[in-house]
């Protein structure tokens, strides 16, 4: 699909796009750059528009569970948030080109799904950046980006993340033109911070039902980057993710040769 954009956002904000997928550290990397000075947080609006907006092609199966279990108090601490029935990708769009007086970065997290493939609701003038794993979708819209938007868009595994962060940050600031400081090494291990965000109200209401888990419960306690796991053996894998596996990794190999380097 062709973009539609013809004009930039009106500002000078730095303005950054870091697209996931999930299980990539994608919260947890927000949560670490939240404490930029002057920085903004649009946390997931092409999500909620996907899953909670009047556009959205699937339903999220929780959403009476989180709608209910929100108390007053709890709503009450996203003075940021937006109400998901306005949620459009139009509506994201214009949210994405406004400016924001006082601020220094837009920085947006998204999930690429989120997107629907609907590449010309996004705004221009902004860097673009990617958590990768091996998804198709993922794939085809950093190619897009590549061409349309950003030709050199910054690419992060997120293992190599974990194993060092600090290389790993510096590069990724300097690439999209934000401030890096040794301060991003380690934050506080709460909750606090998704005051200062703007995002889908379910999804953040979502994230304080510590009860039942809530859906970024490890991001939000943690404070730090921890070296990743191991990665199993493939023969270790059942059937079904060996098959999964194996249809990723061409897309994980491609995209991978494109990212920053510990």
């Amino acid at each position: 699909m062709a973009s539609s954009c013809d004009s930039n956002p009106s500002s000078d904000l730095t303005r950054v796009f870091i697209w996931c997928v999930p299980r990539t550290l994608g919260t947890a990397l927000t949560k670490c750059l939240s404490y930029i000075d002057g920085i903004q947080i649009f946390y997931e609006p092409c999500g909620a528009a996907f899953h909670f907006g009047p556009e959205g092609r699937t339903p999220h199966p929780d959403v009476a569970k989180f709608m209910d279990s929100a108390s007053s108090n709890q709503q009450a601490i996203f003075e940021h948030a937006f109400d998901d029935s306005k949620c459009t990708y139009g509506w994201v769009r214009h949210q994405l080109e406004a400016d924001y007086p006082g601020k220094k970065v837009l920085l947006v997290k998204d999930q690429a799904y989120g997107l629907d493939e609907k590449y010309n609701t996004i705004p221009p003038g902004f860097r673009h950046a990617f958590l990768i794993h091996g998804y198709k979708m993922q794939f085809e819209l950093l190619e897009y980006v590549q061409k349309h938007l950003d030709p050199n868009p910054v690419v992060i595994d997120a293992d190599d993340l974990q194993s060092n962060p600090s290389s790993i940050l510096r590069q990724f600031c300097q690439a999209v033109g934000m401030t890096y400081s040794d301060s991003l090494m380690e934050w506080p291990a709460d909750r606090s911070i998704m005051k200062t965000w703007k995002g889908s109200r379910i999804l953040l209401q979502g994230n304080m039902l510590e009860n039942e888990g809530g859906f970024y419960e490890n991001a939000m306690k943690s404070s730090r980057f921890l070296p990743a796991t191991a990665t199993p053996k493939r023969s270790e894998l059942s059937q079904d993710l060996q098959e999964a596996a194996d249809y990723a990794m061409p897309y994980y190999v491609k995209m991978y040769q494109m990212c920053l380097k510990p």
